[in-house]
């Protein structure tokens, strides 16, 4: 009788955690809190690996977030719906898109031949650029790189004091520059 007892307020508390998750994660999402998001909505996916729409809006937080090696994870669990295979193929290419640029960066990898589904984020961008040739390289070691893309420069280069991360930065004509790290 007391092993029923705990496990219903075991259940209970699951379940009123859960709830909280859940309104947490639509609040950060609303209020285009992409981190807390993606914090928040990885903590769901555990208990919600087959909701695939929850799993779209947990990669495409992550994604704007810059949390780009969860898209890993979540991708694999997308396969039932034609949105979520689509979705699976995007963060699928970042990934890869990511992998190319240090590539590139690290070992003049070239990339020119590869085509790839294409997004609007700074990797994409970036991946666009080191393939079409349409970049001008600042130094060599460690290599910086700089290009233009819809009224906006990239500076993209390896920080060997940051762990050897790929630093995109993004500067727009009003000269604001927001910096994106990939490791």
């Amino acid at each position: 009788m007391n092993i029923l007892k705990l496990s219903l307020s075991l259940l209970i508390i699951t379940v009123s955690l859960n709830a909280d998750s859940y309104k947490d994660f639509s609040k950060y999402l609303k209020n285009k809190d992409y981190r807390n998001a993606c914090i928040k909505g990885k903590i769901i996916f555990e208990s919600n690996e087959k909701d695939e729409e929850l799993i779209s809006l947990i990669g495409f937080s992550c994604m704007k977030a810059d949390y780009i090696n969860t898209l890993g994870t979540l991708q694999s669990k997308q396969r039932k719906t034609i949105e979520s295979r689509q979705n699976a193929v995007i963060f699928s290419s970042l990934l890869l898109q990511k992998r190319l640029i240090y590539q590139f960066m690290y070992d003049n990898t070239d990339i020119s031949t590869l085509a790839l589904p294409i997004s609007e984020h700074p990797i994409s961008k970036t991946f666009v650029a080191i393939r079409d040739n349409n970049f001008k390289i600042i130094s060599e070691y460690p290599k910086t790189i700089e290009f233009t893309t819809d009224n906006k420069l990239y500076k993209v280069y390896i920080n060997p004091k940051d762990r050897g991360r790929i630093t995109i930065e993004v500067k727009d004509s009003n000269n604001h520059i927001k910096k994106h790290r990939y490791l």
